[in-house]
């Protein structure tokens, strides 16, 4: 990987929209996929195929309405046909590590372009607090505080759970890569790039790889990694304390009206037709029936809980944290704490960091004699 810096003029948002431009306008992708200000003012992913509708690009959108790993596999579970940049968090581009092994992305013509995150809030909450939702302002503000060190949330709002416990909030994937995090006066960002990129880069004007790079990167995310792994411990501690077991898991998740929000903005939950979605879960009246006269009561809808065990049966190994989950719920479950704290333990049984490598097998797709021996302290 090659290593320089883009310099924003204290502007950092006109200055990754301006390399953004310059990709398709010097024919290096067709098209560019980026959150960006919609004509209502909110801020969406969108596709962009011209590069003068870039104007309003925003990799730092303070909100993730969609999971941009899963608007990936939208985008490119077959051959778009097109070069395209998309643009994605560390979590989303996590997700598409994962999608891509799970040959749910097709990555030949991608360009994976991935920012320094820090932090988003719920869509709803955002736009309440700052009535216009005025997403490029507190976008600019987030920055602004990345380059000093930690960010933090805007007046009256609050990081999304996910965010507030996430470890690996530092852009450490793709092809280009936007360093924000330790940039001090903000003069400039850091960018690091794939040799073949970087080569391109350099051949249209965009940027020059001299090698230099955001020197406070190193200890700014290290510390802000720190902060989050200690506030996620917390949160799991508290929610094991409260909904450990099956009979207080059930009772945590009471509420839940198996509406399967959850599953469809799930970047990990993939298949095509859930089991879920089939007559093996549409059941004629007179078995509930049966089911209330045999036990006395029958909570409608049924089986909830068995939902939820079966989508962490599923998804586990591989999931990556984004809490799409939590936002989706309309019942404000905690469901991103109670898939984030049982895959931790099954990726720790697994040795297993979703999203970190290509070259790392997903478990349930590897087959090793003693990979749950007791003695390897994976139960401990």
């Amino acid at each position: 990987m090659k290593k320089a810096l883009l310099p924003t003029n204290g502007d950092p948002l006109h200055a990754v929209e301006t390399l953004l431009k310059g990709l398709i306008e010097k024919d290096l992708v067709d098209e560019v996929m980026v959150p960006a200000a919609s004509p209502s003012g909110m801020t969406v992913l969108s596709l962009f195929a011209r590069s003068d509708l870039l104007e309003g690009a925003n990799p730092w959108s303070p909100v993730m309405p969609v999971q941009g790993g899963r608007a990936t596999q939208q985008l490119a579970f077959t051959d778009p046909g097109a070069r395209v940049a998309v643009v994605l968090r560390p979590c989303e581009a996590r997700a598409a590590v994962e999608l891509i092994k799970l040959k749910q992305i097709q990555a030949e013509h991608l360009t994976f372009v991935t920012v320094d995150c820090p932090g988003t809030y719920e869509v709803t909450g955002f736009h309440a607090s700052t009535q216009k939702g005025d997403a490029a302002a507190e976008s600019r503000r987030l920055v602004e505080g990345m380059t000093a060190g930690a960010p933090s949330a805007g007046e009256g709002l609050t990081f999304r759970t996910a965010c507030s416990i996430c470890e690996f909030p530092s852009a450490e994937l793709g092809d280009l890569r936007v360093h924000a995090f330790g940039a001090k006066a903000g003069d400039a960002v850091g960018l690091e790039a794939s040799d073949e990129i970087a080569a391109k880069l350099e051949t249209a004007g965009l940027a020059a790889f001299d090698g230099r790079a955001v020197e406070a990167r190193e200890g700014v995310v290290k510390a802000l990694t720190a902060e989050r792994t200690k506030a996620r411990d917390a949160a799991f501690a508290a929610f094991k304390a409260e909904a450990g077991g099956v009979d207080a898991l059930k009772k945590a998740f009471a509420t839940c009206i198996r509406c399967y929000n959850c599953m469809e903005n799930c970047p990990i939950c993939y298949c095509k037709l859930c089991i879920f979605k089939t007559p093996t879960f549409d059941h004629p009246g007179e078995l509930y029936a049966r089911w209330a006269e045999r036990k006395g009561a029958q909570k409608m809808p049924a089986e909830t809980t068995l939902f939820h065990l079966t989508r962490l049966n599923h998804m586990s190994s591989s999931c990556i944290g984004c809490g799409l989950c939590d936002t989706a719920c309309p019942m404000g479950l905690p469901v991103a704490t109670l898939f984030r704290s049982v895959a931790k333990g099954v990726q720790g049984m697994l040795e297993y960091v979703p999203g970190r490598s290509l070259d790392d097998p997903i478990p349930l797709t590897v087959f090793r004699e003693d990979e749950l021996e007791e003695e390897s302290g994976a139960f401990n």
